[in-house]
């Protein structure tokens, strides 16, 4: 009975040496264990695709990780989903934080795009947990535009330009700015003094088609939106800074990062690479082009030596 329990004793040790060993993880296991699948999101407009499929292919790329791609949520469904963990990335703005999110007031102050960054940055991170990558360099605000033989015409050039024909002319806007609260029509018309003949919500679509058959004169637009370029217009200079800053920027979550700090390294050259015609440019391709966003964006990597 006691070589029995002595063989016993020794088969157990063996058997925990064993377990032991398959449990460090050495070799392909290790690596297995330590991967995880990021969960990506965006809008459903170029940019933000864009943004988020080069952010998915650096990863892919320079990390052991996996990238969940997830599709058409808008800022209001991801912003509450990142912090309840069911996403770890997505593409955003610093304006739509400081304004929104922290519900802070725009002054003059608050001008200088670096410091509504980092006024973002520190209290996203203290009070949500979330990190925010410094801005992508491209300032994507709301944008009093006109068709450029109308420019030419009456010699606009600045937003106060518009002010003596504003009264003759039909504005078109997308749904949301009409009744925007802080950043809206009506604040639009006190920076400036105007009010339009008409003042038109529709869909961003129907409002270049607009523009384009002259049944609006005018139409706020989206200053990186690549139908800009497409249908050449002036989008008219913010001379009174009705807008703040609204720099684009991935949005992640800060324990992610904290365990897999090889995936913060890998999206930071992403950071400052951008002006608004770049970011502009990029868009057209998607928009008005009919490319596929990943597409893009790899295109992109590769000529910035990325990829």
């Amino acid at each position: 009975m006691k070589k029995l329990a002595m063989i016993l004793s020794a088969t157990l040790v063996v058997m925990l040496l064993f377990a032991g060993c398959s449990g460090s993880g050495t070799g392909s296991e290790a690596e297995a264990d330590s991967s995880t699948t990021v969960r990506i999101a965006s809008a459903s407009y170029g940019e933000v695709e864009i943004q988020a499929e080069m952010a998915k292919a650096l990863i892919e790329a320079q990390t052991d990780h996996k990238v969940e791609r997830i599709l058409n949520m808008n800022e209001w469904l991801s912003f509450p989903a990142i912090v309840r963990g069911e996403l770890d990335m997505y593409v955003s703005f610093t304006g739509t934080h400081f304004l929104g999110t922290l519900e802070q007031t725009l002054t003059p102050k608050w001008r200088d795009p670096d410091k509504v960054w980092e006024y973002v940055h520190d209290r996203l991170l203290e009070e949500y947990g979330l990190y925010a990558f410094e801005p992508y360099g491209y300032n994507n605000v709301y944008g009093l535009a006109v068709p450029r033989s109308r420019a030419k015409e009456l010699g606009l050039k600045t937003t106060s330009d518009i002010v003596p024909y504003a009264a003759e002319m039909v504005l078109a806007t997308d749904q949301v700015f009409q009744d925007r609260p802080g950043q809206g029509y009506k604040e639009l018309c006190e920076t400036y003094g105007f009010n339009f003949k008409e003042a038109v919500p529709m869909e961003l679509g129907l409002m270049y088609r607009a523009l384009t058959t002259g049944e609006a004169d005018a139409g706020i637009i989206y200053t990186t939106d690549g139908r800009n370029i497409a249908q050449d217009l002036v989008i008219l200079e913010d001379d009174k800074q009705f807008n703040p800053p609204y720099y684009g920027m991935l949005l992640a979550r800060a324990d992610i990062l904290e365990q897999h700090p090889e995936i913060k390294t890998a999206i930071e050259p992403l950071c400052g690479l951008f002006d608004t015609k770049m970011m502009t440019e990029l868009n057209a391709r998607v928009d008005v082009d009919g490319e596929d966003a990943a597409q893009v964006a790899r295109d992109f990597l590769q000529e910035q030596n990325l990829l």
